[in-house]
Protein backbone atom coordinates (compact mmCIF):
# COMPACT_ATOMS: atom_id res chain seq x y z
CA UNK A 1 0.00 0.00 0.00
CA UNK A 2 1.24 3.45 -1.11
CA UNK A 3 1.29 5.98 1.79
CA UNK A 4 2.38 9.42 2.85
CA UNK A 5 2.28 11.38 6.47
CA UNK A 6 -1.55 11.05 7.21
CA UNK A 7 -0.83 6.65 6.71
CA UNK A 8 0.57 5.04 9.96
CA UNK A 9 -2.60 3.19 10.58
CA UNK A 10 -0.74 -0.17 10.41
CA UNK A 11 2.39 0.75 12.11
CA UNK A 12 3.42 -0.40 16.34
CA UNK A 13 4.55 2.77 16.43
CA UNK A 14 4.22 6.49 15.63
CA UNK A 15 6.57 7.44 12.66
CA UNK A 16 7.74 10.30 10.85
CA UNK A 17 8.43 9.99 7.57
CA UNK A 18 10.59 13.35 5.90
CA UNK A 19 10.44 11.37 2.89
CA UNK A 20 8.02 9.98 0.32
CA UNK A 21 8.04 5.80 0.74
CA UNK A 22 6.55 3.07 -1.02
CA UNK A 23 5.95 0.02 1.93
CA UNK A 24 3.27 -2.92 2.18
CA UNK A 25 1.75 -3.43 5.69
CA UNK A 26 1.63 -7.02 6.98
CA UNK A 27 -1.67 -7.54 4.70
CA UNK A 28 -0.30 -6.63 1.31
CA UNK A 29 3.34 -8.07 2.19
CA UNK A 30 1.96 -11.70 1.17
CA UNK A 31 0.43 -10.63 -2.00
CA UNK A 32 3.87 -9.31 -3.50
CA UNK A 33 5.45 -12.77 -2.19
CA UNK A 34 2.57 -14.38 -3.75
CA UNK A 35 2.77 -12.93 -7.41
CA UNK A 36 6.43 -13.08 -7.23
CA UNK A 37 5.96 -17.15 -6.70
CA UNK A 38 3.24 -17.59 -9.57
CA UNK A 39 5.62 -15.13 -12.40
CA UNK A 40 8.21 -17.85 -11.41
CA UNK A 41 5.62 -20.59 -11.81
CA UNK A 42 4.81 -19.51 -15.39
CA UNK A 43 8.33 -18.86 -16.24
CA UNK A 44 9.01 -22.40 -15.41
CA UNK A 45 5.87 -23.61 -16.62
CA UNK A 46 7.41 -22.06 -20.10
CA UNK A 47 10.34 -23.86 -20.16
CA UNK A 48 8.59 -27.68 -19.49
CA UNK A 49 7.83 -27.97 -23.61
CA UNK A 50 11.59 -26.80 -24.75
CA UNK A 51 13.29 -29.32 -21.95
CA UNK A 52 10.74 -32.16 -23.54
CA UNK A 53 11.56 -31.41 -26.63
CA UNK A 54 15.19 -31.19 -26.22
CA UNK A 55 15.07 -34.38 -24.25
CA UNK A 56 13.05 -36.30 -27.02
CA UNK A 57 15.47 -35.39 -30.02
CA UNK A 58 18.48 -36.48 -28.02
CA UNK A 59 16.30 -40.24 -27.35
CA UNK A 60 15.93 -39.96 -30.87
CA UNK A 61 19.09 -39.51 -32.50
CA UNK A 62 20.23 -42.38 -29.53
CA UNK A 63 17.33 -44.52 -31.30
CA UNK A 64 18.66 -44.19 -35.39
CA UNK A 65 22.02 -44.73 -34.51
CA UNK A 66 20.57 -48.22 -32.88
CA UNK A 67 18.43 -48.89 -35.66
CA UNK A 68 21.58 -47.67 -37.43
CA UNK A 69 23.94 -50.59 -36.14
CA UNK A 70 20.97 -53.39 -36.02
CA UNK A 71 20.71 -52.77 -39.90
CA UNK A 72 24.44 -53.08 -40.47
CA UNK A 73 24.04 -56.77 -38.30
CA UNK A 74 21.15 -57.95 -40.41
CA UNK A 75 22.81 -57.26 -43.80
CA UNK A 76 26.37 -58.93 -42.61
CA UNK A 77 24.26 -61.90 -41.46
CA UNK A 78 21.99 -61.88 -44.98
CA UNK A 79 24.95 -61.93 -46.90
CA UNK A 80 26.64 -65.38 -44.95
CA UNK A 81 23.27 -67.05 -45.21
CA UNK A 82 23.43 -67.58 -48.41
CA UNK A 83 27.04 -69.52 -48.33
CA UNK A 84 25.36 -72.70 -49.45
CA UNK A 85 23.62 -71.93 -52.50
CA UNK A 86 25.51 -71.82 -55.80
CA UNK A 87 24.18 -69.66 -58.72
CA UNK A 88 25.25 -70.55 -61.96
CA UNK A 89 25.28 -67.39 -64.90
CA UNK A 90 25.44 -67.59 -68.11
CA UNK A 91 26.34 -63.84 -68.95
CA UNK A 92 26.90 -61.78 -66.01
CA UNK A 93 25.96 -61.64 -62.44
CA UNK A 94 22.96 -59.96 -61.88
CA UNK A 95 19.56 -59.81 -60.13
CA UNK A 96 17.58 -62.40 -62.62
CA UNK A 97 15.83 -64.94 -61.19
CA UNK A 98 15.58 -68.80 -62.55
CA UNK A 99 13.00 -69.16 -65.46
CA UNK A 100 11.25 -72.40 -65.74
CA UNK A 101 9.73 -73.24 -69.11
CA UNK A 102 6.55 -71.19 -69.97
CA UNK A 103 3.04 -73.88 -70.16
CA UNK A 104 2.20 -72.48 -73.14
CA UNK A 105 5.61 -72.05 -74.95
CA UNK A 106 7.52 -74.58 -76.94
CA UNK A 107 10.88 -76.02 -75.12
CA UNK A 108 13.38 -73.70 -77.78
CA UNK A 109 11.49 -70.46 -77.75
CA UNK A 110 12.79 -69.07 -74.02
CA UNK A 111 16.42 -69.39 -72.75
CA UNK A 112 16.89 -69.10 -69.29
CA UNK A 113 19.21 -66.34 -67.91
CA UNK A 114 20.18 -68.10 -64.56
CA UNK A 115 19.70 -71.55 -63.28
CA UNK A 116 19.92 -71.26 -58.96
CA UNK A 117 20.77 -75.01 -57.82
CA UNK A 118 20.27 -75.15 -53.74
CA UNK A 119 21.51 -77.44 -51.53
CA UNK A 120 22.41 -80.88 -51.41
CA UNK A 121 20.90 -84.04 -49.31
CA UNK A 122 21.61 -87.59 -49.87
CA UNK A 123 18.65 -89.72 -49.48
CA UNK A 124 18.93 -93.48 -49.81
CA UNK A 125 21.40 -94.60 -52.94
CA UNK A 126 19.85 -91.41 -55.35
CA UNK A 127 20.74 -87.88 -55.05
CA UNK A 128 17.90 -86.08 -54.20
CA UNK A 129 17.04 -82.40 -52.81
CA UNK A 130 15.17 -81.03 -49.39
CA UNK A 131 12.75 -78.15 -51.41
CA UNK A 132 9.29 -77.30 -51.24
CA UNK A 133 8.82 -75.55 -54.81
CA UNK A 134 7.52 -77.25 -58.25
CA UNK A 135 10.16 -78.38 -60.84
CA UNK A 136 9.88 -77.52 -64.12
CA UNK A 137 12.27 -78.25 -66.90
CA UNK A 138 14.78 -75.22 -67.84
CA UNK A 139 14.29 -74.45 -71.50
CA UNK A 140 17.88 -74.50 -72.74
CA UNK A 141 18.65 -78.39 -72.94
CA UNK A 142 22.11 -79.09 -71.10
CA UNK A 143 22.92 -81.88 -73.87
CA UNK A 144 21.17 -83.01 -77.41
CA UNK A 145 21.99 -86.43 -78.95
CA UNK A 146 20.97 -90.09 -79.34
CA UNK A 147 19.83 -92.82 -77.63
CA UNK A 148 21.22 -96.36 -78.68
CA UNK A 149 20.00 -99.61 -77.22
CA UNK A 150 22.06 -102.28 -77.32
CA UNK A 151 21.29 -106.23 -76.51
CA UNK A 152 24.87 -108.39 -76.16
CA UNK A 153 26.99 -105.74 -78.04
CA UNK A 154 24.44 -106.29 -80.45
CA UNK A 155 22.26 -102.48 -81.49
CA UNK A 156 18.69 -103.47 -81.29
CA UNK A 157 17.31 -99.89 -82.00
CA UNK A 158 18.12 -96.03 -81.92
CA UNK A 159 16.61 -92.92 -80.56
CA UNK A 160 17.75 -89.90 -82.37
CA UNK A 161 17.42 -85.97 -81.64
CA UNK A 162 16.83 -86.39 -78.18
CA UNK A 163 17.07 -83.13 -75.88
CA UNK A 164 17.92 -83.39 -71.67
CA UNK A 165 16.92 -80.07 -70.29
CA UNK A 166 18.12 -79.74 -66.37
CA UNK A 167 15.24 -80.01 -63.76
CA UNK A 168 14.93 -76.12 -61.89
CA UNK A 169 15.82 -78.20 -58.65
CA UNK A 170 18.58 -80.10 -59.86
CA UNK A 171 21.71 -80.80 -57.82
CA UNK A 172 25.04 -79.14 -58.88
CA UNK A 173 26.36 -82.98 -59.39
CA UNK A 174 23.45 -83.62 -61.88
CA UNK A 175 25.02 -80.56 -63.91
CA UNK A 176 28.76 -81.74 -63.72
CA UNK A 177 27.57 -84.78 -64.69
CA UNK A 178 25.62 -84.13 -67.56
CA UNK A 179 28.46 -82.06 -68.92
CA UNK A 180 29.97 -85.38 -69.56
CA UNK A 181 27.60 -86.86 -71.62
CA UNK A 182 29.02 -88.18 -75.03
CA UNK A 183 26.64 -87.53 -78.20
CA UNK A 184 25.69 -91.08 -78.43
CA UNK A 185 24.23 -92.60 -75.09
CA UNK A 186 24.27 -96.58 -74.62
CA UNK A 187 21.06 -97.74 -73.21
CA UNK A 188 19.94 -100.73 -71.92
CA UNK A 189 16.01 -101.56 -71.88
CA UNK A 190 15.02 -103.37 -68.92
CA UNK A 191 12.07 -103.90 -66.61
CA UNK A 192 11.61 -101.03 -64.52
CA UNK A 193 11.27 -103.76 -60.79
CA UNK A 194 14.97 -104.63 -61.75
CA UNK A 195 16.16 -100.92 -61.38
CA UNK A 196 13.26 -99.17 -59.00
CA UNK A 197 15.34 -97.03 -56.58
CA UNK A 198 14.51 -98.09 -52.78
CA UNK A 199 13.03 -95.38 -51.65
CA UNK A 200 10.67 -94.56 -54.67
CA UNK A 201 9.41 -98.29 -53.27
CA UNK A 202 8.16 -96.61 -50.05
CA UNK A 203 6.49 -93.42 -51.24
CA UNK A 204 6.81 -93.17 -55.06
CA UNK A 205 8.88 -90.34 -56.74
CA UNK A 206 7.95 -86.56 -56.76
CA UNK A 207 8.78 -84.05 -58.91
CA UNK A 208 11.72 -83.00 -56.81
CA UNK A 209 13.00 -86.98 -58.10
CA UNK A 210 13.72 -85.71 -61.58
CA UNK A 211 17.49 -84.70 -62.51
CA UNK A 212 16.92 -84.43 -65.97
CA UNK A 213 14.11 -83.93 -68.38
CA UNK A 214 13.63 -85.87 -71.86
CA UNK A 215 12.27 -84.21 -75.21
CA UNK A 216 12.34 -84.61 -78.78
CA UNK A 217 13.80 -82.09 -81.00
CA UNK A 218 11.13 -80.54 -82.69
CA UNK A 219 11.57 -82.62 -86.01
CA UNK A 220 8.15 -84.47 -86.73
CA UNK A 221 10.28 -87.59 -87.08
CA UNK A 222 11.86 -87.58 -83.74
CA UNK A 223 8.71 -86.86 -82.15
CA UNK A 224 6.94 -89.74 -83.73
CA UNK A 225 9.87 -91.89 -82.85
CA UNK A 226 9.95 -90.38 -78.99
CA UNK A 227 6.66 -90.77 -78.70
CA UNK A 228 6.35 -94.44 -79.75
CA UNK A 229 9.37 -95.22 -76.96
CA UNK A 230 7.20 -93.71 -74.36
CA UNK A 231 4.60 -95.17 -75.12
CA UNK A 232 5.90 -99.07 -75.10
CA UNK A 233 7.78 -98.17 -72.09
CA UNK A 234 4.49 -97.41 -70.55
CA UNK A 235 2.89 -100.44 -72.07
CA UNK A 236 5.79 -102.84 -71.25
CA UNK A 237 6.59 -101.51 -67.74
CA UNK A 238 10.44 -100.91 -68.40
CA UNK A 239 12.88 -98.37 -67.58
CA UNK A 240 16.23 -97.05 -69.69
CA UNK A 241 19.62 -97.67 -67.73
CA UNK A 242 22.33 -95.82 -68.88
CA UNK A 243 26.10 -96.09 -67.50
CA UNK A 244 27.86 -92.11 -67.47
CA UNK A 245 31.02 -91.34 -66.30
CA UNK A 246 30.61 -91.77 -62.72
CA UNK A 247 27.16 -92.22 -61.66
CA UNK A 248 24.03 -94.87 -63.63
CA UNK A 249 21.29 -92.57 -65.57
CA UNK A 250 17.91 -94.19 -64.97
CA UNK A 251 15.01 -92.87 -67.34
CA UNK A 252 11.41 -93.71 -66.43
CA UNK A 253 8.46 -92.18 -67.93
CA UNK A 254 6.23 -89.51 -66.66
CA UNK A 255 3.13 -91.76 -65.60
CA UNK A 256 5.40 -92.94 -62.60
CA UNK A 257 4.65 -89.23 -61.23
CA UNK A 258 2.45 -87.54 -59.18
CA UNK A 259 -0.86 -86.72 -61.59
CA UNK A 260 0.30 -83.21 -61.86
CA UNK A 261 3.52 -83.69 -63.27
CA UNK A 262 2.50 -86.84 -65.56
CA UNK A 263 2.08 -84.38 -68.84
CA UNK A 264 4.09 -81.45 -70.20
CA UNK A 265 2.12 -79.36 -72.78
CA UNK A 266 -0.72 -82.20 -72.64
CA UNK A 267 1.82 -85.34 -73.56
CA UNK A 268 3.70 -87.71 -71.12
CA UNK A 269 7.68 -87.62 -71.81
CA UNK A 270 10.61 -89.26 -70.20
CA UNK A 271 12.54 -88.41 -66.96
CA UNK A 272 16.08 -88.94 -65.22
CA UNK A 273 17.58 -89.68 -61.90
CA UNK A 274 21.13 -90.56 -61.38
CA UNK A 275 22.43 -93.62 -58.68
CA UNK A 276 25.32 -93.82 -57.55
CA UNK A 277 27.84 -95.99 -58.64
Amino acid sequence: MKSFFSSRYCLDGPVVFTDEVIWFCEDCEPKKISLKTKSASLANNALQPRRKLKHCVKRLTVRNQQHKKIKEKQKNGKVNSRVHNIRYEQETESENECEPVPSNAPNTNVVPKSVLISQVTATDDLITLEVHVEAQPIAEPMWRGNLLFCDKSKTIGTVNGLLAHLSSLASPKVLEEADLFPEVLSADLLPRSAVWPNSFKKEGPTDRSIALYFFPVNERSSINVFDMLVDDIIRTDDAIRVVTENAVLLIFPSTLLPTQHQRFHSKHYLWGVFKKK
